[in-house]
């Protein structure tokens, strides 16, 4: 283990820093239950995007959650500085970024902390300074959850699980229980979830094969398929429910984020494209489908033995090419992967668990 001007054991006041998206955030409790096993007289807060927060409410590890507000701090700089100050004032022993951005670093020099680990890359030389301790910032070909988990290492703590975990807060879950009950779901229920959205366009599986996987749910099955997803991704859902033989459960906007874990965890399985759902599905361990196209599925991929992953395979990929820059057409990556394919998948973990040999 590198010199420490701190040992280990007198960490008591710890930050972990991860101002991205949704499934970046809960990426990262694998090491927050490292760093608690490890080091169990420890408080362990965190600092994140507003809107990333709520998926890590009332998690049994995590102290103080601090929000960055950063449409309001874009706008205005200096609205920041009582942030900064107030994580100066917890007088942290460690601070982790895992960000790898100007704007992290900046706050893990601010706060103080005698022992400050972060992101190095050649090309960002300013932000070592920001660092006492510093890790490669490339990923190469492992998980991006093992690249979190690297700070654990460089402390000498052990790793016992490198899966994702969230806390499902029983009001929560009534919530999602009252919501589903009105949309004709009872408590004994079981059903699918298909979140169809994602961040990126590009990233997303056709609309029609969607709509497919869901009559083919219902019709093999019996059970109804929730489609679900931000205020934003209604616009799709409503055109997976046009292209339905049967009456859909167009859930859009009914769940709030911190309620997406209870949706979920109350599910049989989730069918998702590259984004945050995905992760919320194994961090409360509901068998996840995810689907890849162009983005680099061994970085991000579930892997809970129970769990699938269905890319697109392409020499050319993974790339950064969007639907409009694509050599190769319109959204070819994730509109070359089959239904088929996809409904084997689907078909194995619900005959699994709902006890059919059809």
């Amino acid at each position: 283990m590198p010199d420490m001007s701190v040992p280990p054991e007198n960490l008591r006041r710890i930050l972990i820093i991860k101002m991205r998206y949704i499934g970046d955030t809960v990426l990262v409790t694998p090491l927050i239950r490292a760093l608690k096993a490890g080091l169990p007289r420890a408080r362990i807060d965190v600092l994140v995007n507003r809107d990333t927060a709520p998926v890590l409410d009332g998690h049994w590890q995590v102290g103080r959650i601090w929000q960055f507000d950063y449409p309001r701090a874009k706008k205005n700089p200096v609205r920041v500085l009582p942030l900064m100050k107030q994580i100066r004032d917890q007088r942290y022993d460690l601070v982790i970024d895992l960000t790898n951005n100007d704007r992290s670093a900046l706050f893990t020099r601010i706060s103080g902390a005698a022992l400050r680990i972060g992101y190095y890359s050649e090309h960002r030389l300013r932000r070592k300074m920001c660092y006492t301790h510093v890790i490669d910032a490339v990923l190469g070909d492992g998980h991006t959850t093992d690249h979190h988990l690297k700070p654990a290492a460089l402390l000498g703590l052990p790793v016992s699980d490198p899966h994702p975990e969230l806390t499902v807060l029983p009001a929560r879950a009534k919530a999602v229980e009252e919501k589903l009950g009105a949309a004709g779901i009872g408590p004994n229920t079981p059903f699918a979830v298909i979140h169809p959205g994602a961040r990126r366009w590009y990233k997303s599986w056709p609309p029609e094969r969607f709509a497919r996987l869901a009559d083919a749910i219902t019709e093999t099955y019996g059970i109804p398929v929730v489609l679900s997803g931000s205020p934003g991704d209604r616009a799709v859902c409503d055109r997976i429910a046009a292209h339905m033989g049967r009456t859909p459960l167009s859930l859009a906007g009914a769940f709030a984020l911190g309620e997406l874990p209870a949706l979920i965890s109350k599910s049989i399985c989730l069918i998702g494209n590259d984004s945050a759902p995905i992760h919320i599905a194994t961090a409360v361990r509901t068998p996840a489908i995810a689907l890849f196209g162009p983005t680099p599925w061994a970085a991000w991929y579930p892997r809970r033995e129970q769990d699938k992953v269905i890319a697109a395979e392409y020499p050319c990929r993974p790339c950064g090419h969007s639907r409009a820059d694509c050599p190769l057409g319109d959204g070819y990556c994730m509109g070359s992967i089959r239904f088929e394919t996809v409904w084997e998948a689907t078909d194995s973990i619900l005959k699994q668990h709902l006890g059919k040999d059809l």
